[in-house]
This record gives C-alpha cells, sequence and structure tokens, in this order.
C-alpha cells in the first residue's frame, strides 16, 4: 500500500483552533464583568465567534483518522496498533492533568478536609465525566470517536459511496439528539448533559471523514490556488467566507441580545446558528491553513507548524497558566481591563506553547504529560531560475 502524502499545513490549522480555544478561555469572565459597558460586545464577540475552535479539532481528528485509515485492512493488528497509540498518547496525559488539576480544585478550594472515600468518589466522577477542569470534557468526546471509528471505519470501506452521505448521516445523528434531549426535558423527563457526548459533534466528524474519502478530488477545490482562482472556483471561495462571516456575525448577535435585551427565542436558533458557523469554520480554517503555510520557509508559518504541533499539551496546560495569571491583582479602567485581558491569552497560550516545546526538546518521557512530539518536516527545495 502506498504511503499517504503527508499534510504539514495540519499543524497550522491546529495552531488556529488552539488560539481560538484560549481566546474562549481568556474571555470567559469578561461576559459578567463587562456587561454593562462598552467593551462588552467586543469581548461577546472574540467569545462566541471563537466557538468553531472545538468543533474544528474534532472535524480534524476525523481528517486525519480517515484519511489514514480508509484503506488499510480493518485486522486486529490494525486495531491494536490504533489503541496502543491512543492509550499512551491521549489517555495517560489526560489521567496525568486529571490528578493535576484535581488536586489544584481541591487546594484553590480548601476541600481536603472532606473524607478520603468522597475525595476518591468525586475524583472517580471527574475522571469519568472529563470534569476535572472545564477543558478536558473534549478528552472524552475523543475517546468515545475512538471507540466507535472502527466500526464507522468498517461502514466506509465497505460502502465507499457512503461517505458522499456521512455529513448528512452526521447533521441527521446530532440533530435528532439535540431535538430529542430538549423536548424530552422540556416535557420533564430527562435532558443529559450535551457537551460531553460525541453525538453532539457527529457533523463535525463526519464531515472530516467524508472529505478525508474523497480528499484527492476536493484539494483542488479545498486549496485556495492561483490557478483555481482563475478556473472560476475563486467566486465558490468567496460565497465560502461571506456565509462564514455572516453566521458567525448572527451568532454573536443573537447572544448579544439574549444578554442585553432579555431577547427570549427558542434555544434551537442558537444551536443552528453555532452548528452552521462551526462547520463552515471547519472548511475555512482548512483553507487558512494552506494560505497561511505558503512554502513552509516564511517565520510566521514556521511558528504556527510550531505551535500546531505542540497543541495538544497547549491544550492541556493553559488553563492552569490562566488560573495562576488571574490570581495578580489588576487595577485601572477599560484600556488596562483590556490589556489584562489580552495578557492573560498571551501567558497562557505563549507560556504553554514554550513550556511544551522546551518539554518536548529536553525530557525524554515528554508522552506522559503531552502526547506525541512534533515531527521534524523536510522542508522542500528552493525553486531555481
Amino acid at each position: 500500500m502506498a504511503q499517504k502524502e503527508r499534510i504539514p499545513q495540519l499543524d497550522v490549522f491546529r495552531a488556529i483552533a488552539i488560539i481560538a480555544v484560549i481566546a474562549i478561555h481568556a474571555t470567559s469572565r469578561t461576559l459578567a464583568e463587562t456587561l454593562d459597558t462598552s467593551l462588552f460586545h467586543p469581548f461577546l464577540f472574540i467569545n462566541k465567534f471563537s466557538q468553531f475552535a472545538v468543533p474544528s479539532f474534532v472535524f480534524l481528528s476525523g481528517f486525519v483518522l480517515f484519511y489514514n485509515y480508509i484503506d488499510r485492512p480493518l485486522g486486529g493488528k490494525t486495531l491494536a496498533k490504533f489503541y496502543s497509540r491512543r492509550l499512551i498518547y491521549i489517555i495517560v496525559p489526560y489521567l496525568v492533568f486529571s490528578v493535576l488539576y484535581f488536586i489544584l480544585k481541591m487546594t484553590a478550594g480548601h476541600t481536603w478536609g472532606m473524607p478520603l472515600n468522597e475525595q476518591a468518589a468525586k475524583f472517580g466522577k471527574y475522571l469519568w465525566t472529563g470534569t476535572a477542569y472545564t477543558h478536558l470534557y473534549y478528552i472524552i468526546i475523543i475517546i468515545q470517536f475512538y471507540v466507535l471509528f472502527p466500526l464507522m471505519l468498517w461502514c466506509l470501506q465497505k460502502v465507499r459511496r457512503l461517505a458522499a452521505w456521512a455529513p448528512l448521516i452526521g447533521l441527521a445523528l446530532q440533530w435528532g439528539f439535540v431535538l430529542l434531549n430538549k423536548y424530552m426535558a422540556n416535557h420533564g423527563y430527562w435532558q443529559l448533559s450535551k457537551g460531553s457526548l460525541a453525538i453532539t459533534y457527529f457533523s463535525y466528524f463526519l464531515l472530516g471523514a467524508a472529505i478525508a474519502v474523497y480528499y484527492s478530488s476536493l484539494k483542488k477545490w479545498l486549496i485556495p490556488t492561483r490557478e483555481g482562482w482563475r478556473s472560476g472556483k475563486g467566486a465558490s471561495w468567496i460565497v465560502l467566507w461571506f456565509l462564514w462571516a455572516a453566521a458567525g456575525i448572527v451568532h454573536v448577535e443573537l447572544w448579544f441580545n439574549n444578554y442585553t435585551k432579555k431577547t427570549v427565542i427558542n434555544s434551537l436558533w442558537y444551536e443552528g446558528f453555532s452548528n452552521l458557523h462551526a462547520l463552515l469554520s471547519c472548511l475555512v480554517l482548512f483553507q487558512l491553513s494552506f494560505l497561511l503555510y505558503g512554502a513552509g520557509r516564511s517565520l510566521l508559518a514556521r511558528l504556527l507548524i510550531s505551535a500546531g504541533a505542540c497543541s495538544f499539551g497547549i491544550y492541556l496546560l493553559h488553563p492552569a497558566l490562566l488560573f495562576f495569571y488571574r490570581k495578580l491583582p489588576l487595577h485601572g479602567g477599560s484600556l488596562a481591563y483590556t490589556a489584562a485581558i489580552a495578557g492573560g491569552w498571551l501567558v497562557a497560550f505563549a507560556g504553554s506553547w514554550l513550556v511544551v516545546a522546551l518539554v518536548f526538546r529536553y525530557v525524554k518521557p515528554a508522552w506522559v504529560l503531552f502526547g506525541s512530539g512534533p515531527q521534524k518536516v523536510k522542508r522542500a527545495p528552493k525553486a531555481t531560475v
């Protein structure tokens, strides 16, 4: 079987997504703290427009998994290697950081006096639900997709044309669950926590799967080039980016009216525009990653590739840095407040990136903390005239 073409631009994709993740977390408190000020709308825009971050990572996981495995025989040896790598590079770091964040929570809350059995029960619940800290739910979602992946892969290998319908199937399953969950709860039955269930991200994962299966034929449309622009594809790219911006802005404005005017509308409007914006973001970020990568030689491209390669470690570590940064006293008016929020984002992003990069460089068992390390990319030779 021929070796699949490596796509280094995906590290740029990861970098953009992790920048958005940290933007959400850095502005999480601003919505309550600036509600009646002129700063509210800008911070709300950053926070809500960046909500594509986790769906984009889910999309990328679907793309990478199906891109790498769609043409491989689905045997016991393949599955054993697949799950052993996930155990080593995903679950072990998750366990380590769950313990660290549990200690941080217990210390910050001064709850070490709790009986040992209650501590154990609390930690067990945190571990099972991904709630040892606010961001760890994502790992639980990804683990669910890893469990489901062999079945999905088997289906697409048996009926390859099913991949063309995969995004619609994902949407149907996702929205079926959303509607069932909403209206069952309204009738007093049950309601599940959607945020930690993989089914609420099916549309993104299966969109990634579909693009991966048809990547060789789709990349001429997906990847912006001068030739593509001249051949008429540019118009579709403009429409895509316009719809992406419009969906994001509408989503933000719905929340703005909710916060400031107490507007009450069906929650499905928020869900719908959030879903639409995130789906379009997956495509836009894919294109943007190729545009920013260029030949991979510019300083910006090299920095983004490095940040993307470290993105899993950055994701795990950055809330801890943000937690300690917020202990610093803040003084001054709007300008100082804005600078403090920007400083929190910078410390969380650059600080985590630096720590992760240094650990990968100098600590041999770095995978225990941050998973798989960055791969060295061979640069293409410079063109000669």
